[in-house]
């Protein structure tokens, strides 16, 4: 891999949710709390701050977070090569990406002497990451969180594909978009974990439409809705195909994916007027709309992190923006317009910053 394309692909997807604080002397306590002034002493284990309120405060080091920890190695590192890669390796293992990969940057810059060495370190920090990675998208398709899942997975398969970690996330998403595409406008309700399908009543594993109160839907609804569920299941497959063709290849399929999400919303529309005395077309239109915000953000935030990587920022920009049109109160999208302005304020160059939320370096 060239030294070039391991820049790119290596210190990663990485995961920001926003602009870097760019107060020097700023402090971020674990608490939440910020502190701003002039920091007076710092001797690695603490350090004091004397406030814009004339108060002297000390604080130990393991009690800021990361971000605040990383500024005040930053201060006292010094700019020669050595000192670059050692911060940037200690960035890798406090999953700090996005500083890892400025300095890795500036390490190269000033010293393309030592390419092989910053290649190597590179090749372990892109191994690293992705591991680390692939350990947090299981953790949080276990506890629920699947859509933040998939986004830690389409990034690593993106930006990382030939880390083995990532041919891992890869057949995860597979299996996980053959798993939504099979239970298309499927719910797990409490009753229907409890049910058992001896009885007739679709269990917790039931690619069934159910209602919320575990029941299927009525074969007149399903019929109602199948083109609805057809169109989602194409939705979900154009997706699949960009993540597996990856890079400016499956730019094309996320837009044709985008134009299923348009072709569902206005089928949605259409059958508004049945909503009529019928509580169950009622249930099933905002099971729709879930579903819906759920796969078209996926798509959206896919796109985004393939214009980051090129560096292609107004593009990303657009993308978040008609997203946020339609659903102004997403997290996700919300999260997607930070990272997109981070990016562009980023003066190392470079587009490939993804992700971001409370998934950065805690």
């Amino acid at each position: 891999m060239s030294l070039a394309s391991a820049l790119f692909a290596a210190c990663l997807c990485l995961l920001a949710s926003g602009p870097l604080v760019q107060a020097q002397d700023s402090l971020e306590a674990l608490s939440g709390r910020t502190y701003e002034g002039k920091v007076i002493s710092n001797d690695g284990t603490s350090v004091e701050i004397r406030t814009n309120e004339g108060a002297t405060l000390k604080f130990p080091i393991e009690g800021l977070t990361l971000k605040t920890q990383y500024r005040l190695k930053l201060a006292e590192t010094p700019a020669d090569t050595k000192s670059r890669l050692d911060l940037a390796d200690w960035c890798v293992g406090k999953t700090l990406y996005i500083e890892a990969r400025t300095l890795f940057r500036k390490a190269l810059a000033s010293d393309e002497a030592m390419a092989d060495e910053i290649n190597a370190r590179l090749d372990a920090a892109r191994t690293t990451a992705a591991t680390e990675l692939l350990a947090r998208a299981k953790s949080l398709s276990a506890s629920g969180n699947s859509q933040e899942a998939r986004r830690i997975l389409s990034a690593m398969v993106q930006e990382l594909p030939d880390e083995e970690a990532s041919k891992e996330a890869s057949q995860m998403l597979a299996d996980e978009t053959a798993q939504r595409e099979q239970s298309a406008l499927a719910r797990k309700s409490a009753r229907a974990a409890g049910s058992s399908s001896a009885g007739g009543e679709p269990g917790a594993g039931s690619t069934v439409p159910l209602k919320e109160d575990g029941q299927p839907f009525s074969d007149a609804t399903r019929a109602l809705f199948q083109p609805v569920i057809d169109s989602y299941k194409r939705l979900l497959g154009a997706t699949q195909t960009g993540l597996r063709k990856g890079g400016s290849s499956g730019i094309d399929d996320f837009e044709k994916a985008l134009k299923e999400g348009d072709k569902i919303r206005k089928m949605a529309e259409k059958l508004q007027p049945q909503t009529a005395n019928n509580d169950e077309v009622v249930e099933a239109l905002a099971l729709v709309d879930s579903k819906l915000e759920e796969a078209v953000v996926d798509v959206r935030i896919n796109l985004v992190d393939n214009y980051l990587i090129r560096s292609s920022y107004k593009q990303a920009a657009d993308v978040v923006q008609a997203g946020l049109a339609e659903y102004p109160k997403n997290e996700s999208l919300r999260g997607a317009m930070n990272r997109v302005t981070a990016a562009t304020s980023d003066d190392s160059g470079g587009g490939w910053i993804v992700g971001g939320g409370r998934l950065r370096g805690r």
